[in-house]
């Protein structure tokens, strides 16, 4: 299976000439990159359809940082999955640790938002993980179990899954490989319970929490993982190339 490397940019580039300089530079890293891996790069919302347009031509797909679970509607503020979508957008970030923690996002509202992105046919990248070293796995098990209750057999193999710890997120620490491993197989063998092994075999997990092209091969490579969501490190297109170079 071909990993997923995403790029989460968050909410920098404040303005366009800075987005014109990010797209420009990925463009020209991208150039002498040869993987057969896919890459994914989410930009602030504004600048969705720039960048879907700029990387059209590109190895590298768009996806939204965020969207909501209605197609239309008085919803000030919020993103509809078929308009990012109709710009190009073939993946959405949904339930990030800060949308929940910021936003007050519930796994009710995630659940919500994948049942949605996936009716506009996008790839939801559904962010699950806990606060610290020393807590159990039960809030990701109630996470992945509120998604997989939603999803059916036809359409799970298209949700992905991110396993990120709260704590790792731009700290400059990461769990060990071994423990980023267990995650995975525990967050794989809840789609198994639900769906069999088959079926589970083709549901990516990633790892996200500070990714850097030092460490990558720790925390994807030897943990067995399908890939990362890259935060901090994907504002650098010469870090974010070489994270994808380091996962080969």
């Amino acid at each position: 299976m071909k990993k997923l490397i995403v790029g989460n940019v968050k909410m920098h580039m404040e303005n366009p000439s800075q987005r014109d300089e990010y797209c420009q530079a990925l463009l020209q890293e991208v150039s002498h990159v040869h993987t057969q891996h896919t890459i994914v790069v989410c930009p602030p919302p504004v600048y969705t359809e720039y960048f879907c347009r700029t990387l059209d031509a590109s190895p590298i797909a768009v996806g939204g940082q965020d969207c909501f679970w209605e197609y239309y509607g008085s919803y000030t503020g919020n993103t509809s999955p078929k308009t990012l979508a109709a710009l190009g957008a073939r993946y959405v970030i949904v339930g990030h640790s800060e949308r929940r923690t910021y936003n007050h996002e519930t796994d009710d509202d995630v659940v919500r938002k994948v049942i949605t992105a996936l009716r506009a046919d996008l790839t939801p990248i559904v962010c699950v993980g806990f606060l610290s070293m020393g807590d159990e796995m039960e809030s990701v098990r109630v996470q992945v179990e509120a998604v997989l209750q939603a999803c059916d057999a036809h359409n799970i193999h298209n949700v992905v899954f991110a396993y990120e710890p709260v704590w790792a997120i731009g700290s400059g620490h990461t769990p060990t490989s071994d423990d980023i491993q267990t995650a995975t197989v525990f967050i794989r063998s809840l789609v198994v319970q639900k769906y069999g092994k088959d079926t589970a075999q083709k549901v990516r997990v990633l790892y996200g929490g500070s990714v850097t092209p030092d460490n990558v091969t720790e925390v994807c490579v030897n943990a067995f993982t399908d890939g990362v969501l890259v935060g901090k490190a994907s504002l650098s297109p010469s870090r974010f190339m070489g994270i994808v170079r380091m996962v080969g």
